[in-house]
């Protein structure tokens, strides 16, 4: 029987320390790297030889205290890597899309609220409004000029025209204006050239102001929100936490052009997206969302149980069966010294 015992014992002892050693190895990959292997085999032989050794020191009734000091710091690296890599699997899904709703949340509002800042401006105001009347004024004068009883510029047609050019505040071209009467595919060149040459006008003089870098971030904002709208589709397009950083650039970037545009006295600031948020898997990470932020306790208990019971369970095995009586033969006798050089029965 004791022999069973002692063979049971190492085998225990063996399947623990390899099941340990692969989730040592999986939690310290992302934090190691290339030195994970040695690292991973330099635990768990001082583990496993530290087991065996309090094992025979406890048969042969000599002081196991320093073993049992060098096996707790091996197993204090060991319980954190395999609670690394256990609960990081436990919490991966959960904690990679409550990160990325929250961060998708503040990198919108603050997106947005810039936005609409830019939209505020003056010189915005001022370029919307020119856009819009001239707009205006053009679908009118081409209904006037493509009235079928009346094709052609006549009285009021050349209303439009004298409001076109009060908008833009000079004269808009030279070109012959098609009279009443005129074909109408005389009449729709006419138009035509004339709109655009409008059109051109008004964006050299918007050109002189800020209105076209504000309008350019305004459509980058606008291609950002629709970009990063919901978890799913950053999972889908972004492999998920990858995320992070681009979002992270792309609003200091915007924050940083938008108080360039506003003017003197306006300011926009964007809240930090931080990364590294998430990054489960790494063992300051798992310890600091299963610890301290804590958002799943039975997850964290039980992968703290299940990392340390691998270890300590030949440890603690090595108490209930090594040490003093425990591995005599039943039914027999112990010898007691009782004089120098005499043992009897």
């Amino acid at each position: 029987m004791p022999y069973l015992i002692v063979v049971s014992y190492a085998a225990i002892l063996g399947l623990s320390v390899a099941i340990s050693g692969y989730l040592s190895y999986e939690g310290l990959l992302r934090s190691a790297h290339e030195i994970t292997l040695p690292l991973v085999v330099f635990l768990m032989t001082i583990i496993f030889s530290m087991d065996a050794t309090i094992s025979y020191f406890r048969s042969t009734e000599r002081s196991y205290r320093l073993p049992i000091f060098i096996w707790a710091v091996a197993a204090f690296f060991s319980i954190a890597s395999n609670f690394n890599f256990l609960y990081s699997n436990f919490m991966k899904d959960d904690v990679i899309q409550s990160t990325l709703a929250e961060q998708i949340t503040v990198f919108r509002s603050d997106i947005g609220a810039t936005r609409q800042v830019l939209a505020s401006t003056e010189t915005v105001r001022f370029a919307v409004e020119q856009r819009t009347d001239l707009k205006v004024e053009f679908d009118n004068l081409s209904e006037q000029i493509n009235d079928p009883l009346r094709p052609g510029c006549g009285e009021e047609c050349r209303g439009h025209m004298a409001e076109i050019e009060r908008i833009l505040g000079r004269s808009v071209t030279n070109l012959a204006v098609p009279s009443i009467g005129s074909d109408s595919e005389t009449v729709s060149d006419w138009y035509d050239r004339y709109r655009a040459t409008a059109e051109e006008t008004l964006e050299n003089l918007l050109g002189k102001t800020s209105a076209p870098a504000i309008f350019a971030l305004t459509r980058r904002i606008d291609n950002a929100l629709l970009e990063y709208d919901s978890v799913a589709r950053l999972l889908a397009n972004k492999d998920g936490l990858s995320a992070l950083p681009e979002m992270s650039s792309l609003s200091q970037d915007i924050e940083r052009e938008a108080n360039e545009l506003l003017p003197q006295g306006v300011s926009v600031k964007h809240e930090t997206i931080d990364p590294t948020l998430g990054r489960l898997g790494e063992i300051v990470y798992a310890f600091q969302n299963g610890f301290g932020e804590m958002p799943n306790p039975l997850a964290t208990a039980m992968s703290l149980v299940i990392a340390s019971v691998i270890d300590l369970l030949p440890f603690l095995l090595s108490f209930a069966l090594f040490g003093k009586g425990r591995l005599e033969r039943s039914g027999h006798k112990r010898r007691e010294r009782v004089d120098r050089g005499t043992i009897v029965e």
